[in-house]
């Protein structure tokens, strides 16, 4: 699936400081539709990342890898 990046959100603190990013996404192939929208958050950065310091292709890609793992079946 096709799967394309809507809108970027960046939410912030009363000091100014991001705190979240909202990243929505959409895609279809088909009948099948998807919409999500994927807050990344501090935990989802690794070591030595910061808010400040991602582009908007990565803060996409770490949402992607999270609505990834969000939707993997587990049984």
């Amino acid at each position: 699936m096709d799967i394309k990046k809507t809108a970027l959100t960046y939410n912030f603190d009363g000091g100014g400081n991001t705190t979240s990013i909202t990243v929505s996404l959409s895609g279809n192939e088909g009948a099948d539709y998807l919409n999500a929208n994927i807050q990344v958050t501090p935990e989802d950065l690794t070591s030595g990342q910061t808010f400040d310091g991602l582009t908007m292709k990565d803060i996409t890609t770490i949402a992607r890898a999270k609505l990834a793992k969000a939707t993997a079946v587990t049984e």
